[in-house]
């Protein structure tokens, strides 16, 4: 199908500029790199580390197949390996074919009506990279944040010169069903996993948490007080401290390590155990 030509469009001539603040990327790997935020009419700022490859992306209207979609309209916030994608993809097949590009990671931003995608890729040749993103997701995070410093000039002028695509791109979201699960599945999986014991295997094979502390837990991972805690587990807040004290003395009993409270919280982020303990997304809530 025929698609748009880019021809001297900014997203290709700034891709010198855009390898320069690339390099640190390849000391660990990564070939190649791209900055999309696309909005909800589908057009989008763009920018790249390979401008050959993007010219013939657009000029055969890549972004309509339905992999290239999902990423970009349908999968929900965080990064996903490029090894659950479709092979037969086109977008994939032939990145990967012309143009050695293969073996990436996608990390994703959402907002209301923005979605903020940053591409990393290697080779077809390094298919051992996946195991490094999965250990080493904070460089790529890093690296996010140190791309919109030192690329903020060249952000602007992206967004100064959208690229606004001559067809919609079809949505179906029934493709989504094999990436999320029903918030009621969800609980359901919690309900039948209950236990006894929350073990902080990242430190220690015996320390662990009840179900009590280890919800208070919870709270202090994402900066509640214990007496917003209290209200949210409907508990006293003299209740919360007892908790506190002694999720505390289980630490030092174990470990030998005295911590205050708020040592305690940096602590508990380490252990992940603000990720097993409520089937939803815990916040902090302000003091009322």
């Amino acid at each position: 199908m025929k698609g748009m030509e880019l021809k001297n469009h900014f997203a290709l001539t700034s891709a010198n500029e855009v390898n320069d603040i690339c390099r640190p990327l390849k000391d660990i790997g990564i070939t190649y790199f791209n900055y999309l935020k696309i909005y909800k009419d589908g057009s989008r700022e763009l920018l790249t580390t390979n401008a050959p490859w993007i010219d013939h992306f657009y000029k055969n209207a890549l972004y309509l197949t339905a992999g290239v979609v999902d990423v970009e309209h349908l999968l929900p916030k965080g990064y996903f390996l490029w090894s659950e994608l479709d092979l037969n993809d086109p977008a994939y097949s032939q990145g990967q074919e012309s143009f050695n590009i293969d073996n990436g990671v996608s990390f994703l931003i959402k907002r209301d009506e923005i979605t903020y995608l940053y591409i990393f890729a290697s080779t077809k040749d390094n298919m051992h990279i996946n195991n490094f993103y999965i250990r080493n997701v904070d460089l790529f995070r890093r690296f996010i944040q140190y791309f919109h410093d030192r690329g903020s000039d060249l952000i602007k002028q992206a967004k100064s010169n959208k690229i606004v695509l001559p067809q919609q791109q079809i949505i179906n979201s029934n493709r989504l069903k094999n990436i999320e699960i029903p918030s009621n599945v969800r609980r359901s999986f919690y309900k039948k996993t209950k236990m006894d014991k929350f073990y902080l295997l990242d430190v220690s094979d015996d320390l662990y948490l009840t179900p009590k502390q280890a919800e208070v837990a919870t709270y202090l991972v994402v900066g509640a007080t214990a007496k917003q805690c209290a209200r949210q587990l409907g508990i006293s807040y003299r209740t919360v401290e007892t908790y506190i004290e002694e999720i505390k003395q289980k630490i030092f009993q174990f470990l030998g390590i005295n911590l205050s409270k708020g040592e305690l919280a940096e602590f508990l982020i380490k252990t992940g155990i603000q990720n097993i303990v409520f089937p939803h997304k815990v916040f902090r809530h302000g003091e009322n």
